[in-house]
């Protein structure tokens, strides 16, 4: 594409320029952006010779068992009892010392004695969480994360922070100023509204889980007894389509970061844990993308241990509040049910949430830490790895082909009373595995052919604000005219995912970043965007020095890609 094509770019999306040049109703035009975090080279995907599990054993006080031999377990798939084609146990080496021993000069002398041993990423949850509502989770997760952060570094370990969003990134440092700094700048950036503030009758998410997902008749009777809405069942089950639809989304993310994220940490030398801090989210219709990401995590060796940030959640039972409109003219027999119906979903929708966590830190041979709001407890239990697994494989001789989630249950044989904690099943392999979007977007970062298939076109400058520094700046300019819509509400729908990585000498990525515009645009918007072209101004500061610097551009309706890569002088 030349010099006019995608050969430069770099990455944060700054909404101020999309406002000012393109205009549109509010809705219409939505940006944001994140740190990207490279995918890792190892597969995801299971194979057909050999399914892999990660198994702690764990007495009742939650250590780690070691000492168990290959007779001592059983693996049963679908209830078919496996035999155990590989195994062998492994030691972490990772080793805790008392905070009050890191000194400047012990911390000098484990730098200079070689790799860190313990690498622990905190990963905290803050498009999920819902801080503005009765939990306050993500501001006792920040508060209990400094805390945590500020005690117990020490020589040999090496902390980093991210989130969903992406809003906050600290890479690993062995500084405790700069992560307690990173999460100190924590913020909510929740995707909904748990209390369904904006609709009538109130579509929550787990309401919208039930009624989208399960088909659930009771939960929406429930919903259509909130009287005072004058709501038909066909607008209710419509209202529930599009805040699941919402709530899906979320969860792609979530999970898309935490995967990227395992890919990451898989690069550290040394003992590797991350710490998946979140009050949880709905990990439903999302099981094959939460494998692959326990595939990962074993394959890579990274143990992932999940903090539900609820605690000993305390919400308030049902009933009608003072001056409720829904209720105000319901009769009391409607009420009675409506109060009973919400009491009996408490705890399932308490756990429904929780249930990916759970299985994605037991899968991977980590723990679930819940019902305990002693949280700087927590991150200090969940950032040393168990000091003791049990790597296993089995063949899974006789499975189709066919994509069907399999049930794997792993027994223990002649021991003690002791828990198992492991992967809960596994998907079995499809004839032709179709590489899904983000899978694509990730190689082509990692590729250096050029491809066109999306018509953008890039300006790139240059500045040096210090002699340590370089910024580098770009506007991307995408041909509206060419694009594909899908239509929506009389709207044109679209997602543009940009992803920017400057490359070092070795072909490693050296800084990365994405940012995405989401369009929903009225004929009006279209029309005056055909004219003018659709930008976003993209920068990233770096230190000096010669890059590869590798623009990847994806339309996100039939998963089309354009990309280049550029040699970039920054010295």
């Amino acid at each position: 594409m030349g010099q006019k094509g995608l050969a430069r770019a770099a990455a944060v999306m700054l909404p101020a320029l999309l406002c000012a040049q393109q205009g549109g109703a509010p809705g219409e035009i939505r940006v944001s952006s994140r740190a990207y975090v490279p995918a890792s080279p190892y597969t995801i995907r299971v194979e057909t010779k050999l399914v892999e599990l990660n198994v702690a054993v764990r007495d009742g006080k939650g250590r780690a068992i070691g000492g168990l031999k290959r007779e001592n377990f059983q693996i049963f798939d679908e209830g078919k009892e496996r035999e155990i084609a590989a195994f062998r146990e492994e030691e972490t080496g990772a080793t805790t010392q008392a905070a009050s021993s890191a000194t400047p000069a012990a911390d000098k002398a484990a730098e200079s004695a070689g790799p860190p041993a313990r690498f622990v990423a905190l990963l905290f949850d803050d498009i999920n969480a819902q801080d503005a509502f009765d939990a306050n989770d993500l501001a006792r997760e920040q508060s209990a994360g400094r805390k945590f952060a500020k005690d117990a570094m020490q020589p040999g370990m090496r902390m980093a922070v991210f989130t969903i969003s992406g809003a906050v990134t600290q890479d690993f440092t062995s500084d405790a100023a700069k992560i307690t700094e990173a999460i100190a700048a924590l913020k909510p950036h929740p995707r909904v509204s748990e209390k369904g503030e904006d609709s009538c009758p109130r579509i929550t998410p787990y309401r919208a889980y039930k009624i989208a997902h399960d088909r659930d008749r009771a939960t929406l009777n429930t919903v259509m007894m909130e009287g005072g809405c004058a709501a038909s069942r066909e607008f209710v089950i419509a209202e529930a389509e599009k805040m699941w639809g919402t709530v899906q989304k979320a969860s792609t993310d979530t999970l898309a970061t935490l995967d990227r994220v395992v890919g990451h940490l898989a690069e550290m030398p040394g003992a590797r844990v991350l710490v998946l801090a979140s009050s949880g989210f709905f990990g439903q219709s999302f099981e094959p993308e939460q494998h692959a990401i326990i595939d990962r995590a074993i394959h890579a060796g990274v143990v992932i241990n999940a903090l539900e940030a609820k605690g000993l959640y305390d919400e308030p039972p049902p009933s009608v509040r003072p001056g409720d409109p829904t209720f105000q003219d319901a009769h009391y027999r409607q009420v009675i049910q409506w109060t009973s119906a919400e009491t009996k979903a408490l705890p399932d929708r308490l756990q429904v949430v929780d249930t990916a966590m759970e299985d994605i830190s037991h899968g991977t041979g980590g723990e679930f830490f819940h019902n305990n709001n002693d949280f700087v407890l927590g991150f200090r239990q969940l950032s040393v790895p168990p000091d003791v697994t049990y790597r296993m494989s089995f063949k899974p001789d006789g499975v189709a082909a066919d994509g069907s989630y399999h049930k794997l249950k792993v027994s223990l044989l002649h021991t003690g009373a002791y828990t198992v904690e492991t992967r809960p099943g596994y998907f079995a392999p499809t004839a032709k595995p179709a590489e899904d979007p983000r899978s694509k977007l990730d190689r082509e970062v990692l590729a250096s052919d050029t491809q066109t298939d999306v018509p953008a076109g890039l300006a790139i400058e240059v500045k040096k604000p210090s002699s340590e520094r370089r910024k580098i700046s770009v506007v991307v300019r995408i041909d509206v005219s060419k694009l594909e819509f899908e239509s929506k509400d009389g709207r044109k729908d679209q997602r543009i995912t940009f992803v920017s990585a400057l490359l070092d000498a070795q072909g490693k990525v050296a800084a990365a970043k994405e940012g995405f515009m989401d369009l929903a645009l009225t004929p009006e918007t279209y029309n005056r965007l055909v004219n003018t072209g659709l930008n976003a101004e993209l920068s990233l500061d770096v230190a000096p020095g010669v890059y590869g610097l590798r623009e990847v551009v994806q339309e996100g309706v039939g998963g089309k890609v354009s990309a280049a890569t550029n040699s970039v002088d920054l010295r």
